[in-house]
């Protein structure tokens, strides 16, 4: 009992002064002509004025003189309903309030009280997020932009190049199919990504599919998805198709010509359409895809064989690109082989290099598996060569004899070192007297002027260089 008069006796405030001052929350009750009659203590900080200064101020004047950007009991007097709305404060901080009327037996209202939420923190982290995503987004263009000037970098600055680029360029942005075309490793994939990349629809799923690794019934429920139930070990869940996945994005179907020809009416229809059906649906699915496409087959003649739909043939074959192979463009070789070199140093942490034999042997080989070869030949030497600087003898052990160009004559066994120089200078002394000058030399054997004139020295090939002439 003693506690009890105690805090009877020390506690000069009523309860609900008590509940205001502890409130978390900052409270405000104004009465029926919305002048101020009590307030929580945090009130007095949000609002950046005192006690003695708020009490009795009307909402009205606080709008007016800038204390609030706006008055929730304001709202209330005049719609007589409960009002939810933000506010800020002369003090920057940022309110989200809740404004219920109180009334009389009349329907008056006699009292408003207001409880509200600092809501600032949250809303400057909003405001931070939405410039993070702003500059993520101006990253993400970027780095867009850059990786698409990167991979058109590695397809190659050759003239052939540069014309192939030049009417992905114009394709990109409009969405017709496009058929790529080109032998077994040219880059038709690359391709595709690139075309994709330079595309409006670059910020959208880019999504692969190789028709000619799949099954027959894989295949189809890879392109279109199934319904849960459709056949035997479907997912209890369904699946959706990759023509799905790919909506609004780019969809490239690599090796078209793998397509079997019942899969390639119902393929037909879906590109004509954008629509298609799950297996086991009877419920359209829409979708909003760029088509590419690729092969190294003669669709032309597959036609002709029964083997291709002609109609689906001329669907797919509006715009043809043709990547020629590495071997017709040998400008890109120096180009490609030093971004792998480069990729693969990285990749490894080593900083390998190529020597000037190394150098020649590359640029004289006939690139059978073109640009995926030379891709797994330069990953070869980086890893497998013991130096720096990777030789003539490492190319010489690792690249398929068959490439080479046919030599002139059989050779006894000997080590491969001795052989590749027998058949270099052959070589030479055969285009020596055919050609004459070291610049015509230079061209037919696609390398540099400086490396003939020293490899005709190194030989003996000529004692001086008033044997030969360097102008054309």
């Amino acid at each position: 009992m003693d506690n009890v008069h105690f805090y009877q006796e020390s506690d000069q405030r009523d309860d609900l002064d008590l509940v205001l001052d502890i409130a978390n929350d900052q409270i405000v009750i104004a009465d029926g002509e919305g002048n101020l009659v009590r307030f929580s203590k945090s009130i007095e900080e949000a609002f950046g004025m005192t006690k003695e200064e708020l009490t009795g101020k009307n909402v009205r004047e606080l709008v007016r003189e800038g204390v609030l950007s706006r008055s929730t009991a304001l709202v209330v007097l005049k719609t007589k309903k409960k009002v939810t709305m933000p506010q800020t404060t002369q003090m920057g901080r940022r309110l989200m309030v809740n404004s219920i009327p109180v009334f009389n037996e009349e329907g008056e209202i006699t009292k408003i009280i207001s409880i509200s939420k600092d809501i600032t923190e949250i809303s400057q982290l909003r405001q931070e997020l939405k410039t993070t995503m702003e500059q993520l987004n101006r990253y993400r263009a970027e780095l867009n932009k850059k990786t698409a000037i990167e991979q058109q970098s590695i397809m190659g600055n050759s003239p052939e190049m540069r014309s192939v680029l030049n009417t992905m360029s114009k394709v990109a942005d409009l969405d017709v199919t496009v058929l790529i075309k080109g032998e077994t490793g040219v880059g038709k994939s690359l391709a595709a990504q690139v075309i994709h990349e330079m595309s409006k629809r670059k910020d959208e799923p880019f999504v692969e599919v190789n028709c000619g690794a799949l099954s027959e019934s894989l295949l189809e429920s890879e392109l279109f998805g199934y319904e849960k139930g459709a056949f035997t070990g479907a997912s209890d869940q369904g699946k959706k198709g990759m023509l799905e996945v790919a909506d609004k994005g780019t969809l490239f179907l690599d090796e078209i010509g793998e397509v079997p020809l019942h899969l390639q009416v119902k393929l037909l229809n879906a590109i004509e359409k954008k629509e298609f059906y799950r297996l086991g649906s009877t419920k359209k699915t829409l979708f909003d895809a760029r088509i590419l496409v690729a092969t190294n087959k003669n669709l032309e003649e597959m036609v002709e064989k029964g083997t291709f739909r002609k109609d689906l043939y001329y669907r797919l074959n509006i715009i043809p690109i043709i990547i020629p192979p590495l071997r017709e463009r040998k400008d890109d070789l120096v180009t490609l082989a030093y971004y792998f070199l480069r990729q693969f140093n990285q990749g490894y942490g080593f900083e390998k290099k190529l020597s000037s034999e190394a150098y020649d042997l590359l640029t004289g080989y006939s690139w059978q598996g073109n640009v995926r070869e030379l891709r797994n030949t330069i990953e070869r030497l980086v890893i497998t060569s013991g130096k720096d600087e990777i030789t003539g003898e490492e190319v010489t052990r690792i690249l398929d004899p068959e490439g080479w160009r046919q030599p002139f004559r059989q050779w006894d066994v000997m080590p491969l070192k001795k052989a590749r120089e027998e058949l270099e200078k052959e070589i030479l002394r055969k285009a020596f007297d055919t050609y004459k000058t070291t610049r015509k030399i230079a061209e037919v054997l696609e390398v540099d002027q400086s490396t003939v004139v020293k490899k005709l020295h190194r030989y003996g090939i000529v004692k001086d260089d008033g044997e030969f002439s360097t102008e054309l």
